[in-house]
Formats: structure tokens, C-alpha cells, sequence
């Protein structure tokens, strides 16, 4: 048996629970909270960009269009050449990357285009809801819009002296240099997030070793004791709440073990002085089954002492007392077997024998109650058990079953391989069981003897030995026809 000091494996009987909950869970949370950080963080990165976009939008436009008018001006009153100068500035605009310009055009009051850095648009009248929102507007316009399936801004300017307007300045600027800055935030964030969290899990595995460990120790040990396994010890570790109450679980382990042991002691005792009892109950049997050869022995020896010399009586009557003799040891030999105490030990049993003689130690009863017996096991049949364990069974329920008789009937006893189990059944023809006593007749000190003839226990004790193996007993009875008690055993081969 393991030493009662032993410590378990935690490792080994440590299952998915607490400690892997608490890892996945705080893993989880930093990696949604780093997801909500990265998408409010995101979000903020894009639109000061794009308010960075429009503000530079605006200044450029600003900026722009007091020359272009100007130019404008001079071209209508046929100072300068039409649409040369117009065409170089624009030009020069648009040659300028760092701008990130789409396009850059000049439209005149109608929307038709009067200069444009792509010399092919010369002309065309712009009729597009972002140009005729744009000609109807005295305010600068800014419009989101897709050009070439890239995200950029629409700017529209009006080109105006007091109420006269003199055309719109449109230019488009690219946002994709600000998309390839969100997407270096998105994989800034990323990597921050992995960096958290491996951070974040060596922290949560050291603090759970630390907290969480103790807790899941605590659990394992409680799951290895629900199968009666005692012999177990919660280690201690540190001095904080939950040392405390690891101490106390091992102390409360203790006193458990040692209530335990009690309680199995007091229940051997039970169990011994049951079997003392049904001795008690058979003493007057017994006393026939040993005074009869007795008397016999009697008369043998009055008889040799008489006539002794002759060598063929003498060996007759030697032969008759040692006869009687094996029968008084027998006797004698069964009840010994019945009254000691010995250790568990399994063995193969062949039912119709144990059967045969338990009824041995109650025959001269049934014989004066006239109640016939009838041993239907078959010779073959065997269960695996403790030789006095299935005696005490088998015992309890024979006499149980005649003093059900005291007017005389029929003990019959029946045993079959049922699939896996070993069915064995006792059946009287004795008064009976009433019903409302049926679900009490297994509990402990139960009985309705008369005082003298039960100790309450007998019933009790052979519920106890045969769930000890597993198995199960069920009585079925009626008032008057008798009872028939049913006990199945898991076959252990």
C-alpha cells in the first residue's frame, strides 16, 4: 500500500483546467485588447493623416489660386498669351512629387477645361457629379473619390473676384502614400502585439505557477481521493492564503484517513460479530450434529470394553468411531472457518459446494422445520471471491430464509451465467416481506424478529460484503408466498 506521506504526480493527473483556462483566457484578453488599442490606434493614425491631406490640399489651393486668376485676368484683357502661362504653371505644379498630385486641371465657368497637366483633356467640357457640385459651390469643395482604384481626394477651388467667377481650379491628390503609412501602423501594432504578448505570457506562466499551480494541485488531489485513495499530500509552497488552506486540506485529508480506518475497523467488528451471531442462531444445531456421534463414540467404547477381545468386532467398532470422530471435526471445522478472522484473499469458488455446505450448519433446523432443500446450482459453475465472504452471503440468507418458515416449506437455490454477471438467487415459500418494508430490509439494525432471533445486521452485512464486489442484491416478496432474494456479481475472469 503507498505510504500515506506520499505525494502525487501533479503532472501526471493535472488535466485541462484552471491554470490552462487562465493562460488562454489572459492570452486572449491581450490579444483583443492590443486588437481594440491597434484598430482605435488606426483609426486615429488615419484620420490625422487625412486631415494632414486636406490641410495641405486646402494651402495648395489657397496658394494657387490668386496667380491663376491673375493669369486669368490677363488673358482675357489680351496681356499675355492665352492659356501659355496657364499651361507652364500647371506644369510645374504637377512636375512636383512630393505633392502626390493626380491630376491638376483649370475649368472655366462652364466646367470646360482650359488647361490640364495631360494635354489630351484639353477641351472637354467635365460634366461628372464631383465637377457639377464643385461649379455650383462658392465655398473650396473636398470630395473622397477612387482614381485607378487607389483612394485621393477631389479639391475644387472657385476662382473668383467678388461675385464675378472666372473658372475653378480641380486638382486630385493621391492617398496611397497615407495607406502604406497606416498599413507600417497596422504592422507596427502587429509586432508590438507579439512582443506583448510573449511578454505577457512568460508573466501569466510565472504567475500562474505561483497562483494558480497551488489551486489546480488542490483539484487534482480532490480527484484522486473521490476513488477512496487516501494515501495522497498537497505539497506546500510559500506562505500566503492559499499554503494556508493547503495545510488545512491535508490536516482535514488526516482526519479523514483516520475516520476511514476507524469506520473500517468498526465494520470488520460488525461484520465479526454478525458472524458470531448466525454461530449463536446455529448453536443448536451444532449441538446435535455433535452430540449424535458422540453418543455413538459411547456406546462403541461400552461395547470394546465388554467385548473387545474379539479382533473383527474390534476393528468394526474402531472403524464406526473414527467415523464418528471426521463427523465431529467437520462440525467443529466449520465452525471455526465461520468464527475466525482472516485476511481477503480471492480464490475460485465452486457455488454448488459452498452452497451445499453452508446448508451443512443449518440442516438439523431445516430438518426439524420440515423445510425441504433443494440445491439447483449447476457443477460447473464458479465465481471468483473470498471463500468466506460468499459462506457469510450465503449463510445470511439461509437463515433468514428459515426463520421465514417456522411452520416448514421449501429453500430453493438457483445460480446462472447471465452474459457477464453471475446471478444467484435463494427462494423460500416463508411468510414473506410486507411492501412498505421492502426498502428498509437492507438498512443497518432493521428488523422485524421477534427479540432474540435477529440482530438487524444480517441483511445489512450481506448488502455490504456484495457491493464490496461490485454487485448488487434486490429482494422480491409478497406476503404470504414467500421471497426470493437476487444477487448478481461482475464476472472478474
Amino acid at each position: 500500500m503507498p505510504s500515506a506521506n506520499k505525494v502525487i504526480d501533479i503532472r501526471a493527473l493535472l488535466r485541462p483546467g484552471l491554470q490552462r483556462r487562465f493562460v488562454l483566457f489572459t492570452g486572449l484578453s491581450i490579444i483583443a485588447l492590443m486588437a481594440v488599442l491597434g484598430f482605435i490606434a488606426v483609426e486615429r493614425e488615419k484620420r490625422l493623416l487625412y486631415q494632414e491631406v486636406e490641410s495641405q490640399g486646402k494651402l495648395l489651393g489657397e496658394t494657387l489660386a490668386i496667380p491663376i486668376i491673375n493669369d486669368l485676368i490677363y488673358e482675357r484683357l489680351g496681356l499675355i498669351e492665352e492659356g501659355g502661362l496657364l499651361d507652364n504653371y500647371v506644369m510645374e505644379i504637377f512636375s512636383k512629387k512630393d505633392l502626390d498630385l493626380l491630376y491638376i486641371a483649370i475649368l472655366d465657368e462652364n466646367g470646360k477645361v482650359i488647361s490640364h497637366n495631360d494635354i489630351r483633356e484639353y477641351g472637354k467640357l467635365y460634366n461628372d457629379t464631383l465637377t457639377l457640385r464643385a461649379l455650383s459651390s462658392s465655398e473650396p469643395v473636398i470630395q473622397s473619390f477612387i482614381f485607378n482604384k487607389e483612394p485621393a481626394i477631389d479639391f475644387a477651388f472657385p476662382l473668383s473676384i467678388g461675385k464675378k467667377r472666372w473658372g475653378t481650379l480641380k486638382f486630385g491628390v493621391s492617398l496611397k502614400r497615407m495607406k502604406e503609412e497606416v498599413l507600417s501602423t497596422v504592422l507596427r501594432i502587429v509586432l508590438l502585439t507579439i512582443v506583448f504578448l510573449f511578454i505577457g505570457f512568460a508573466m501569466i506562466v510565472v504567475l500562474s505557477q505561483r497562483f494558480i499551480r497551488p489551486i489546480t494541485e488542490l483539484a487534482s488531489t480532490m480527484e484522486a481521493i473521490r476513488g477512496d485513495h487516501l494515501d495522497v499530500r498537497v505539497p506546500v509552497k510559500g506562505d500566503y492564503e492559499i499554503a494556508v488552506l493547503t495545510e488545512r486540506f491535508n490536516s482535514l485529508l488526516e482526519r479523514i484517513r483516520e475516520s476511514q480506518e476507524e469506520l473500517r475497523k468498526t465494520h470488520e467488528r460488525l461484520r465479526q460479530s454478525e458472524r458470531l451471531a448466525s454461530i449463536g442462531i446455529l448453536a443448536t444445531g451444532i449441538a446435535h450434529e455433535i452430540n449424535n456421534p458422540l453418543g455413538g463414540l459411547f456406546n462403541c467404547l461400552e461395547i470394546l470394553r465388554s467385548r473387545g477381545d474379539s479382533p473383527e468386532l474390534r476393528q468394526r467398532y474402531l472403524e464406526l468411531i473414527k467415523e464418528g470422530l471426521e463427523r465431529i471435526e467437520t462440525t467443529v471445522n466449520r465452525l471455526l472457518y465461520m468464527a475466525r478472522k482472516k485476511e481477503h484473499r480471492l480464490e475460485e469458488i465452486n457455488l454448488r459446494d459452498a452452497v451445499e455446505n453452508v446448508f451443512g450448519l443449518i440442516e438439523f433446523r431445516a430438518n426439524k422445520l420440515g423445510i425441504r432443500f433443494n440445491n439447483d446450482v449447476p457443477a460447473h459453475l464458479s465465481l471468483l471471491i473470498d471463500s468466506q465472504d460468499i459462506q457469510q452471503i450465503i449463510l445470511n440468507l439461509f437463515i433468514n430464509a428459515v426463520q421465514a418458515m417456522p411452520e416448514g416449506g421449501e429453500l430453493t437455490v438457483k445460480a446462472f451465467k447471465d452474459n457477464s454477471l453471475m446471478r444467484l438467487e435463494v427462494i423460500d415459500t416463508g411468510t414473506g416481506i410486507k411492501e412498505e418494508h421492502i426498502p428498509r430490509v437492507f438498512d443497518p439494525f432493521f428488523t422485524t424478529k421477534p427479540p432474540g432471533e435477529g440482530t438487524g445486521l444480517g441483511l445489512w452485512l450481506t448488502y455490504e460484503i456484495v457491493k464490496s464486489y461490485n454487485g448488487d442484491i434486490k429482494v422480491k416478496s409478497q406476503v404470504g408466498h414467500g421471497s426470493r432474494f437476487i444477487i448478481t456479481f461482475p464476472d472478474r475472469r
